[in-house]
This record gives C-alpha cells, sequence and structure tokens, in this order.
C-alpha cells in the first residue's frame, strides 16, 4: 500500500473532503503503544535504514487497541531521506494479525504486506501546503495533486505510530477466513410476492384504492 495521505496525526487538521474513510479506526493519537521517535538531525546525507519490532507487550496493547484477538508478528523495515526541510519515508510493512470471520464467527490468522510511501514537513508547511489545496480546489483544478506531508512534531518523526496506523489501515473491516463465502439468506417466496409492489396495488385497490371500489 502506498502511504500519501492520513488523518491528522501530530495534530494536523483534514478537510473532511480528503480525510481518509476507516472502517477500523487507527489508535488515538499520542496512545503511547509503540513510540519509535526519530530526530530530523539522526538523518545523514544520503539517508538511513531503520528496522522497527513491535515487542510482545507492545504487539498485545497493538490488538487490543484496534479491536482484533491477537498480533503475532509487527515489523519495518524504512528508508528515511532529507529533502531540505522535508523526510521522506519508505518502506515495507509485515505482519500476521488473528481476526473473527463475520461468517463463521472463528478465529484465524492472516499476514498483511504493504508497502509505504510517507512524506513529512515542518508545520507550517503543511499548513502551507493545505492553504495552497484548497485555493487550487476553491478555483475549480481538477488536476491530480499529491496530498499535503504529514506534520514533523518537534523535528522528530514517529516510526512507531506510522507502523501502527498503516496496519490499521490494512486489516479487513468484513475479514473472512480463506474458502467462506457469505451467502444471503433465502426468502420465502410467499412472503416475497407479498410485499411485491403489484400485491400492494391489490390491497390498495381492495380498499377503495385507486382503480378499485369501497363497499357501501
Amino acid at each position: 500500500m502506498s502511504r500519501k495521505t492520513t488523518t491528522g496525526r501530530g495534530g494536523k487538521a483534514e478537510p473532511a473532503a480528503t480525510a481518509s474513510r476507516r472502517a477500523v479506526p487507527p489508535p488515538p493519537a499520542g496512545l503511547p503503544l509503540m513510540p519509535r521517535l526519530l530526530e530530523m538531525d539522526e538523518i545523514r546525507e544520503g539517508g538511513i535504514t531503520v528496522p522497527v519490532t513491535a515487542t510482545e507487550a507492545e504487539r498485545v496493547e497493538i490488538a487490543k487497541a484496534m479491536g482484533i484477538p491477537a498480533v503475532a508478528s509487527l515489523s519495518a523495515e524504512y528508508r528515511l531521506t532529507k529533502h531540505g526541510r522535508r523526510v521522506y519515508v519508505a518502506g515495507d510493512l509485515k505482519a500476521r494479525v488473528t481476526q473473527i470471520c463475520v461468517v463463521t464467527l472463528e478465529p484465524f490468522e492472516t499476514d498483511i504486506s504493504e508497502k509505504i510511501d510517507m512524506r513529512y514537513a515542518p508545520p507550517s508547511d503543511v499548513a502551507e501546503a493545505w492553504a495552497q489545496l484548497a485555493r487550487e480546489e476553491a478555483n475549480g483544478n481538477s488536476t491530480p495533486t499529491d496530498d499535503p506531508p504529514d506534520v514533523l512534531v518537534e523535528g522528530k518523526v514517529d516510526l512507531g505510530a506510522l507502523t501502527t496506523e498503516v496496519l490499521s489501515l490494512a486489516l479487513d473491516p468484513y475479514p473472512k477466513k480463506p474458502g467462506v463465502a457469505f451467502e444471503a439468506p433465502v426468502a420465502d417466496p410467499e412472503e416475497a410476492a407479498a410485499d411485491s409492489p403489484f400485491s400492494a396495488l391489490a390491497r390498495l385497490r381492495g380498499q377503495g384504492g385507486p382503480g378499485g371500489s369501497s363497499a357501501d
């Protein structure tokens, strides 16, 4: 999954029209589930690679926060580069989680693999980027553009928060076990006929409605 949009970690407010729709909400902002703070000054010229792996205790808390039975494994490897005042983050996330099948109500494990592509910038740059986007939309500019970057909070990138957010977005909101399909209940033919528009019209006519006659 290429991640270029978020819903406001670090205090950034997004217009409702551009906010991501999440069936499974991410952990609340600021919740210390898996802090992995990296100072922008730590990023050397040419970039650095940073691995992130959730501990057992963190996986337990992440599973609770996301409302799933378990997170068996969660790790990511990030490549961070600096471009002026901005930080670019690219990486790969891998996880194994347990979810509940919406059809059988049985727990099952599933593997998750996601691509990550993020940009971060100081608050002033992010605010200007949102203002520029608003001006373009107001002028009717329909040309696709990248969403504004995320906020660098006090010059730091929280790779742990990024990892948990990407995981939350990757979770299937309606998980089904492999090989299981949802089957809609079969309606009773007599009930279906009674609820048809023709049956309703017949009842209406019998009550003196359009095209019918009422008893004196």
